[in-house]
């Protein structure tokens, strides 16, 4: 799926909170360097529109922009290119290990890209834009230090993950996945910090948003373009089945459907029990017949199929965790006949 960058200037709409964060930064004298990573299309909408000559764009990557996932709406210095590749190799190696050793693995390699990109700061920038990710590193590197920052959030804090994983695993019980890894304590007390001292916080997932009030800007999810479909009432689920994803409530809440769930994405732990389900690939035509989406998990950070789902009409039925607007999704309880 490919989404562009919007601009304010394509765009009528004066209240929204992206029109007052390009206000405020029209009115900002001083250098600014964004420090990113992934380029969400919110993100990079943001980019577009606020980011001056003047400023300073530090992101992985190679030369002309590979991976596809750093390329920014404007010029970008990547000075973090070796570890960059040393990054994405990492993560193909350790793509089938464990969670916990999968995200050791992030967090060192996290480590190392943020570390090149702190030493490339422009000294004359007084202020930052830092990616969530590099936000500790970049402290430990001392590149925080005398400036002010703001924050572009893509998940929840480590410590409310923590939160989340270990609610869901006092109700689901035995799972080989769900407690298998928590970051280091002072790892989750240094990103909390930090968080609290941010100037601001921007995010387009309103469950973050909601964190942070007075201090967020919400951007705006970038909606895919409706395409056609085999139009149905077809009910669907969200994987990959594991624990965090909760196919327990999806199970009860199937229970009384005249037909069989639709199951997307691998079964990484055997979860569904007596529950029938059909498993389908997402693929190009994937919500061909479904007409809900049921997705009770515990967390979702970046929620594209959910999004493509509102696009096309799909009811989606999920948890206050989602990261759409209120008004996008149903509570898992008004889903007929469901028994959250």
């Amino acid at each position: 799926m490919t989404f562009v960058a919007r601009s304010c200037a394509s765009c009528d709409e004066v209240r929204c909170d992206m029109h007052a964060l390009i206000n405020s930064l029209e009115r900002t004298t001083e250098r600014v360097s964004w420090v990113l990573d992934n380029a969400w299309p919110e993100t990079a909408s943001m980019v577009s529109a606020s980011f001056r000559a003047k400023d300073q764009l530090l992101t992985p990557g190679i030369a002309g922009g590979w991976p596809e996932r750093y390329r920014w709406p404007v010029e970008a210095h990547r000075p973090a290119g070796m570890a960059t590749v040393r990054r994405h190799w990492m993560m193909r190696r350790v793509a089938r290990a464990s969670g916990a050793a999968r995200q050791r693995a992030y967090l060192d390699q996290d480590r190392r890209v943020a570390g090149r990109l702190a030493k490339a700061i422009d000294y004359r920038a007084r202020h930052l834009v830092v990616a969530q990710a590099w936000l500790p590193w970049l402290d430990e590197a001392g590149a925080l230090g005398g400036r002010t920052f703001d924050v572009v959030m893509s998940r929840y804090p480590l410590g409310v993950i923590h939160q989340l994983l270990d609610a869901a695993a006092s109700e689901i019980g035995a799972s080989a996945t769900i407690a298998d890894f928590r970051a280091p304590a002072d790892l989750v007390e240094r990103e909390a910090r930090l968080l609290g001292a941010a100037r601001q916080i921007y995010t387009p997932h309103h469950g973050i948003a909601a964190m942070f009030p007075g201090k967020a800007v919400q951007l705006g999810w970038h909606l895919p373009p409706a395409k056609a479909r085999k139009a149905g009432n077809r009910v669907a689920f969200m994987g990959p089945t594991i624990a965090r994803n909760r196919p327990d409530i999806a199970a009860r809440l199937a229970a009384g459907l005249d037909a069989t769930l639709i199951v997307f994405g691998s079964v990484l732990e055997p979860l569904w029990g007596q529950t029938a389900v059909e498993h389908r690939v997402k693929g190009e035509n994937w919500l061909d017949d479904v007409g809900a989406i049921l997705h009770p998990a515990t967390l979702t950070h970046e929620p594209r199929a959910l999004l493509e789902a509102r696009a096309h009409g799909v009811a989606v039925y999920s948890t206050e965790t989602c990261g759409l607007d209120p008004s996008e999704y149903l509570p898992l309880d008004r889903f007929p006949g469901g028994r959250a």
